[in-house]
């Protein structure tokens, strides 16, 4: 990685003399190497951005510069200024793909200073915030008659009475969740009684949340929309994953996940999209409820997602349809291919060795597993493994058994 002064100097020399504008990718870890390695391929400027240098990316030979970067959950504007710093010494406005919550929340803050030196591909605040308030998303999807979990506003009913009414175990969440996240480090809590209902309340005083029925029966219950809205309001590219297993089992993030195309709900996540106004890359969750056979809403993730790489293996370049659309040369994605398996190889494997009880971890054949690493398999991709880019796989090794591995809560 390179010193802000060679940064500068490798814009100059080398992205400045390509043809297609940069794309700035941050963080660079898995979500980031498969936006670079999809961006690319098809030719554009990578500069690849992170906190941390132990981040996958940074080794990609997709990659053109990259550097180390101020954490923007400790020092919010000199990232920013970081960013102006970069965007001064471009010769065309890069077109920036933040890859975690927190950085599309803190460029979406400064986009205005920022807008002189970048295109965005994804809506503005005034548009984010109220597909990421769960009340407000919640109402809406009640009005447009798309399916949810049942759920009670605890800021508008009266606490007793949703205590008699919540079936228990239930979900307590919060309606915004990032500054709850930031508080508590959960997403979510899980509550037992009417007690612990009340004593959940009062501790995330502050807080406005909703209480949730549980449905699904186990994580391969859960689904996810996936596409890219474009400029003129149109699903340029629409797929559906369904989760088979998570790192940690309990608490994590997907590790093994399936192409399987659902059309109904694909239709529900576009016009959800739509009937908010949303331009850009999206992750919409649902859950399968057998007891009426319904897809129900759970959540809308405004930006790209950990296993992003599965939807562009399966033909939906999610990324590339985004900086296409920004650079004025709209094209749109083919039907996705089924059956395609995203793994973060990392993560399965210490699921399927440590055990952890559950009995329930699912096994993809080793045949399937032998073709993979010969590099012979169309049926499955690896999150950092990848023959064509070898490199961020031997940095993943050396992060594995080194003393700094890198945190991401993508």
């Amino acid at each position: 990685m390179l010193s802000t002064a060679e940064l500068l100097q490798s814009i100059e020399e080398k992205i400045n003399l390509s043809p297609l504008p940069a794309a700035i990718v941050f963080n660079s870890h898995i979500t980031g190497l498969a936006v670079a390695r999809s961006l690319g391929k098809h030719g554009v400027p990578i500069i690849a951005l992170d906190r941390d240098a132990n981040g996958y990316a940074f080794a990609s030979k997709y990659v053109t510069a990259s550097a180390l970067c101020p954490n923007v959950l400790q020092d919010e504007e000199g990232f920013i200024a970081f960013l102006l710093t970069i965007g001064h010494h471009l010769k065309q406005r890069g077109i920036l793909f933040p890859c975690n919550d927190e950085w599309v929340l803190a460029v979406n803050r400064h986009r205005e200073r920022l807008a002189e030196y970048f295109t965005f591909p994804f809506s503005d605040s005034t548009i984010v915030e109220p597909i990421l308030d769960k009340a407000q998303l919640y109402q809406t999807a009640t009005e447009l008659q798309i399916p949810i979990p049942r759920t009670w506003n605890l800021q508008t009913e009266p606490i007793e009475q949703v205590a008699q009414e919540l079936p228990y175990p239930c979900i307590v969440k919060p309606t915004e969740q990032r500054s709850f996240y930031d508080v508590f480090r959960d997403k979510a809590w899980r509550i037992e009684s009417a007690d612990e209902l009340r004593d959940a309340v009062e501790r995330a005083h502050g807080h406005a949340l909703v209480a949730q029925e549980i449905v699904g029966e186990s994580l391969t219950d859960f689904y996810s929309v996936c596409s890219y809205i474009g400029q003129d309001g149109q699903a340029h590219g629409v797929f559906v994953g369904r989760k088979l297993e998570q790192y940690p089992p309990n608490f994590g993030t997907g590790c093994l996940v399936v192409s399987e195309q659902v059309q109904t709900i694909a239709e529900r996540g576009v016009r959800m999209l739509q009937e908010f106004g949303y331009r850009g890359i999206s992750e919409i969750e649902f859950i399968y409820d057998a007891h009426d056979g319904e897809h129900k809403l759970l959540d809308i993730n405004t930006r790209v997602w950990k296993w992003i790489g599965l939807p562009i293996a399966a033909g939906v370049d999610l990324p590339w349809l985004a900086y296409a659309d920004s650079i004025g040369q709209p094209t749109h994605a083919e039907e996705p291919a089924n059956g395609i398996v995203w793994t973060y190889a990392r993560d399965y494997f210490a699921l399927r060795t440590e055990g952890h009880g559950r009995g329930t971890v699912q096994y993809l054949p080793e045949a399937l597993w032998a073709e993979f690493v010969a590099g012979k398999s169309e049926h499955i991709v690896d999150a950092v493994i990848n023959t064509d880019d070898p490199t961020p796989a031997a940095r993943m090794l050396t992060t594995l058994f080194g003393h700094n591995n890198y945190f991401c809560a993508c």
